[in-house]
């Protein structure tokens, strides 16, 4: 179901009830953009501490169009899911008073790529849903207390309250309430004569005389002051009328501040709920929807991960639980779409969704990048996953809803992290996989040299990936792990060519937060030059990861002992 603002309160009055119900709940978002490149380019080798700043600093700037939510329930008396899944088009206030006016970045190949998709931003910028972060409401609220007050006539000197008049300043503060009252008592009078406003210039330090000694007399008549270029002062007194009018206008007299709120509301109800919260390589996800809807997002890692946690205690990333074992060896694709076809056949097992009236039914469409399509998506594939991990189990007390299964508890709380071999996942509620990296090592050679060359200088430790750092830097990891220990052995200042270094992984991170300048990679540049990041094999006797048996794969056992989210990767 579509949902937009014209919908939007009536879907909102029905959410609590909605997600009482459920087992567990699927999201998905699109964004403006992904990411802006440059120095926030994603590393094979980055730890999470340093993903997450680089998708603080590449993405935070983007914004959430659409947040699809999918919502399902269990039937145990049929067996069966239930579903309903929203579709929210989302976009910023254009018109609330006290907030500025948003600005947010976009990038052509993602606007592009959600247009060729089917992307309505008609409906986006007609009808999308504002929304208010907790900063944001307070700003909000705080600019509302202040016109309440100003037009009770009770707010404080625009500058600081004087506590009594100069001696040579006494003669225009009774000219200026001589003014004062004259209109006062023209506006009591013909109304027909009475003029609308009474407008006068003024110096600094005048202004705040006005408000300390002339205001206080008139707590009928609103009073405001602008400053203009120069330093002067324009202030204008309004009648009892206008102040009635710009009171009747004030955006929470007749509404509560939850109408303000907007599409913020619903990432509260799913915090309140409690409920199990399913996404599919979501760190993205995540970062843009705490940064948006709840609070700016901290620059420390640590912050994150402890905020995180406050508003989204239960979290599963499908992407985590496809990579690993033990799917891992029988999902050759871990992206959604070719996800979801591998995981409809043999050997996993699809329980039926059955969807509610009134609501898209997505089962047999495509609608790939359709936020609440992919959110559907993602919580299909999730059950279908589930129910493997109790198909393969020799206990006979399985779940019949894949949230009350004990077998999804190792996947908790962590957070795919593309790219990154040896640190698959962000552990959010607890600390960090810490792998060796004994194997990688920091080169530096002369700008002219090609891959090749670097091919050659490792040529004899077998088949390495390397990873450009800059035009003169690269990261080389061995394949064959064991060769570590002699690498730095045959490197040394005779047989290394000109120009040419070659440092231990740990050395080069130790020497980095030193900031040892002579390491170009610590504050590295794209190198202008299109290079590959992929794996490259320096010779033909490449070490291919072993397989399990035939047997192995088509009768797999699994207990509580041997299941957990694993990072062997070899």
């Amino acid at each position: 179901m579509d949902v937009t603002k014209i919908n939007f309160q009536k879907v909102l009055e029905g959410l609590d009830d909605e997600l009482e119900k459920s087992c567990f709940i699927a999201i998905d978002t699109e964004f403006t953009g992904l990411n802006d490149g440059g120095s926030n380019k994603l590393s094979s080798l980055d730890t999470p501490a340093e993903r997450y700043k680089k998708v603080l600093n590449g993405s935070s700037q983007f914004l959430v169009v659409q947040f699809g939510l999918s919502i399902f329930n269990f039937d145990k008396k049929i067996m069966k899911y239930g579903n309903k899944t929203y579709n929210f088009y989302i976009f910023p206030h254009t018109s609330m008073r006290g907030l500025c006016d948003k600005n947010f970045m976009s990038q052509a190949s993602s606007l592009s790529f959600l247009a060729n998709q089917g992307f309505d931003f008609n409906k986006l910028i007609k009808e999308g849903i504002p929304f208010l972060n907790f900063v944001e409401e307070e700003k909000f609220n705080l600019n509302l207390k202040n016109r309440k007050s100003s037009l009770n006539g009770d707010s404080k000197v625009p500058c600081h309250e004087l506590s009594e008049i100069p001696s040579d300043q006494i003669g225009y503060v009774n000219q200026i309430v001589s003014k004062v009252a004259t209109f006062l008592d023209i506006s009591n009078g013909d109304e027909e004569k009475s003029p609308a406003i009474l407008e006068f210039q003024c110096s600094s330090f005048q202004n705040e005389l006005i408000f300390s000694f002339v205001r206080t007399r008139y707590p009928n008549l609103m009073f405001e002051s602008v400053k203009k270029i120069g330093g002067s002062f324009t202030v204008t007194v309004k009648k009892a009328e206008f102040k009635t009018e710009l009171m009747d206008r004030l955006p929470l007299k007749n509404h509560p501040i939850e109408d303000f709120l907007g599409f913020s509301e619903v990432i509260r109800k799913i915090t309140n709920s409690g409920k199990l919260v399913v996404g599919h390589n979501m760190l993205l996800d995540l970062c843009h929807i705490l940064g948006q809807f709840c609070e700016p997002l901290p620059e420390d890692y640590k912050d994150f991960k402890a905020m995180t946690n406050t508003f989204f205690p239960r979290i599963i990333d499908t992407k985590v639980m496809a990579t690993t074992k033990p799917f891992r060896d029988l999902l050759p694709n871990s992206a959604l779409g070719p996800l979801l076809n591998t995981l409809l056949k043999a050997p996993f097992r699809n329980t039926e969704i059955v969807t509610v009236k009134d609501f898209p039914s997505y089962t047999d469409s495509l609608k790939y990048h359709e936020a609440g399509y992919d959110a559907f998506i993602t919580g299909r594939c999730f059950i279908a996953l589930v129910n493997y991990l109790e198909d393969i189990q020799s206990a006979c007390n399985k779940a019949m809803a894949v949230h009350e299964s004990s077998l999804i508890t190792p996947f908790y709380q962590k957070v795919f992290m593309m790219k990154v071999t040896d640190i698959p996942y962000m552990t959010l509620s607890g600390p960090d996989l810490e792998p060796s990296r004994e194997h990688i090592f920091y080169v530096t050679f002369p700008q002219n040299w090609k891959l090749q060359d670097i091919f050659h200088l490792f040529s004899v430790h077998g088949t390495v990936r390397v990873d450009w750092a800059s035009d003169t830097s690269a990261f080389v990891s061995l394949h064959r792990k064991e060769n570590c220990h002699f690498v730095l052995s045959a490197f040394n200042e005779s047989t290394l060519p000109v120009g040419c270094s070659v440092v231990s992984y740990e050395s080069y991170i130790n020497l980095k937060h030193k900031g040892v300048a002579s390491l170009q990679a610590a504050e590295v540049q794209e190198s202008s030059r299109k290079r590959s990041a992929s794996v490259v094999h320096n010779s033909s006797s490449a070490l291919p990861s072993p397989k399990k048996s035939r047997q192995e794969l088509e009768n797999p056992k699994l207990n509580k002992t041997q299941f957990a989210v694993s990072t062997d990767w070899d």
